[in-house]
């Protein structure tokens, strides 16, 4: 994973959105990595329901939903007080990987597959 571009802080709420409108049901996969902890895999291959960042609580998610197209169930996965947020991509094209650090050195990895070939 080659992060190449930093996004300003200002950015992240019209960034995010515009993403999950081009992105909506990708494959993602959500990784945890953490200096104290071993690295976690928190979903694999979900199909990508939301990016957002919300100024107001200053907090950044990423919903994705599994299971049946009829009954999804979403996992949501929160980062309080993001610091920074790094992408793999600098130009305005769709990113393969964003990474989102918040202040205690967590970062939230964030992987999506664009080839189209979600197996739910």
């Amino acid at each position: 994973m080659t992060l190449t571009r930093e996004l300003h802080h200002e950015a992240w709420d019209e960034y995010f959105d515009s993403l999950s409108r081009e992105l909506l049901n990708s494959p993602v996969s959500i990784e945890i990595v953490s200096p104290d902890r071993p690295r976690t895999v928190e979903a694999s291959r979900l199909a990508l329901q939301a990016l957002s960042y919300d100024r107001r609580d200053d907090v950044f998610e990423v919903s994705a939903a599994r299971g049946a197209p009829r009954l999804p169930s979403c996992l949501r996965h929160l980062v309080s007080h993001p610091t920074h947020v790094y992408v793999d991509s600098e130009t305005m094209l769709a990113p393969m990987t964003i990474a989102v650090d918040d202040g205690e050195g967590v970062r939230t990895v964030i992987t999506i597959e664009h080839d189209g070939a979600f197996s739910g």
